[in-house]
């Protein structure tokens, strides 16, 4: 028994000495260095290393470290038993840690102190290119009231370090306060502002709020700009399910000046309200009073659907920098595919007019046919436009006239028209071909269909109607007819 005594106390006097050495020796510290660099970064799955420790004057100590061989952490104050006091410090001159790396130069100051079941962590100082203040109280099981304040920060920074595309670049300023966080549950709010003077050649100023609690987070947002104000409310998001649904109201005065957002030049004004939702994918659904009639659209996976309620047909061909030449109520759908960047239009329309135009005065000069005189309610519009090329057809028709336009093609950059057309109207009837510029267009007429054509009324003067289909359903009984019509035809060209 005395052997095991005497040995159980020369362990604990050598265990004594020991930690003696690595405590009060500088060349024991330099050894225990090592182990407490490893435990650290094992337990804070970051890369520690210890560069001094100073615990002569315990409880009094100071630690100097170094994390992720960048930042420069320094400790200095009281460690007790039951509680600690200790004030530190944090330079670097970037932010590196496994998801990303940033240059910015970090210089906070702050303090710990308390019972270790209860601490308050306090610190304030510059990073992310502005103002840094936090504040919180740590439990063994997670924080409460905590407070972060960023402030003029930079935007494009704070958004890498969140592992979030910088789409916003600007000065941001945010506001972090929840109640409490722990591994289960938390509960506090967010808000965040950021102004960007040149986010796609248009300067905008987006602030949002949200709230929190567990996995459902409620939030608003709003987007102003000089040209386009969308406020986003009622917004509700499920961080578990990752699911997300929002109310939305757009309004842009004046869309031509977001060329450089839209990518195009379009005309005109829009208005929508309606629904955002996301669950796998994005849809935004609304409906518009825009093109003075109503819209109800669909925005889906690749493409953007709209259905067309009597809206005015000038004010949607006004998006696009094509000179006015009809109007009437259209109703029909719109498709858009962004992948393809193609659009498909087919309505029907009613109340249609020709609006005063070169093509109009063209026509009349030529037949003496005034189409302002006329109104047609049985009619259709079709047409896709891709790569600046817009291809489609236009049928126009009332009880006694008609107006065709087939195989239309028009080049928008470069603003040159090629159509045929089949007309009937105020007792001419022919056809031809409209081209050239869309600002003054040429007409061919094929003055054989006219010639016919007023040769039949003649005829039906003198003999009738019935008679003269008789005739030509005799045998040769065109062939006269025919031969009139082209000489006629041949000495008109020479004047049109």
């Amino acid at each position: 028994m005395l052997k095991f005594l005497k040995n159980s106390l020369t362990i604990l006097i050598s265990l004594f000495l020991l930690l003696c050495y690595f405590i009060f020796t500088p060349l024991g510290n330099l050894s225990l260095y090592p182990f407490l660099s490893y435990e650290i970064s094992k337990r804070t799955e970051m890369q520690i290393e210890i560069q001094s420790l100073n615990i002569l004057k315990y409880p009094e100590i100071e630690i100097v470290a170094h994390i992720e061989r960048k930042a420069k952490l320094s400790i200095k104050g009281v460690l007790k038993k039951m509680h600690l006091d200790m004030l530190y410090t944090l330079n670097s001159n970037c932010i590196a840690i496994k998801e990303c790396h940033i240059d910015d130069i970090i210089d906070i100051k702050g303090s710990i102190k308390g019972e270790y079941s209860r601490l308050f962590i306090q610190g304030q100082g510059t990073a992310l290119d502005g103002s840094v203040q936090y504040q919180a109280t740590k439990y063994q099981d997670g924080v409460e009231n905590v407070l972060v304040t960023l402030k003029e920060i930079n935007s494009t920074k704070l958004s890498t370090l969140l592992g979030q595309p910088a789409d916003i670049q600007g000065e941001a300023n945010a506001t972090l306060h929840f109640d409490f966080m722990n591994s289960h549950h938390k509960k506090g709010k967010i808000t965040y502002e950021v102004t960007d003077n040149n986010f796609r050649g248009i300067p905008i100023a987006l602030s949002s709020k949200s709230s929190i609690e567990d996995d459902t987070h409620r939030f608003t947002i709003d987007v102003k700009s000089p040209h386009f104000i969308l406020n986003i409310n009622q917004g509700i998001y499920n961080q578990k399910e990752k699911i997300a649904k929002a109310s939305y109201l757009l309004d842009i005065p004046n869309l031509s000046t977001l060329e450089t957002l839209l990518g195009y030049k379009y005309r005109g004004s829009f208005y929508a309200r309606g629904e955002v939702s996301y669950a796998k994918y994005l849809k935004i659904t609304g409906l518009s009073k825009s093109f003075g009639g109503m819209s109800d659209f669909v925005f889906e996976k690749n493409g953007l659907t709209i259905e067309l309620y009597d809206v005015f047909l000038h004010e949607i061909m006004h998006l696009f920098p094509l000179p006015a030449m009809l109007t009437a109520n259209a109703t029909g759908h719109l498709y858009y595919n962004f992948f393809e960047n193609t659009l498909v239009v087919n309505t029907k329309l009613k109340n249609a007019k020709f609006l005063h135009c070169k093509l109009v005065d063209i026509i009349y000069k030529k037949s003496g046919v005034n189409m302002l005189h006329e109104t047609f309610d049985d009619s259709s519009l079709n047409f896709t436009y891709h790569e600046s090329m817009l291809l489609g057809d236009l049928h126009l028709a009332n009880d006694t006239s008609y107006l065709n336009l087939s195989n239309t093609s028009i080049h928008i950059n470069k603003n040159i028209i090629d159509a045929y057309f089949d007309f009937k109207m105020q007792k001419q009837e022919f056809s031809g071909k409209v081209y050239g510029q869309l600002h003054s267009p040429k007409v061919n007429l094929d003055m054989q269909k006219l010639i016919r054509y007023q040769m039949d009324k003649q005829v039906d003067k003198l003999i009738g109607k019935n008679n003269r289909r008789i005739m030509e359903n005799m045998p040769m009984g065109n062939v006269a007819k025919d031969l009139a019509t082209d000489v006629g035809a041949s000495f008109m060209k020479v004047f049109f």
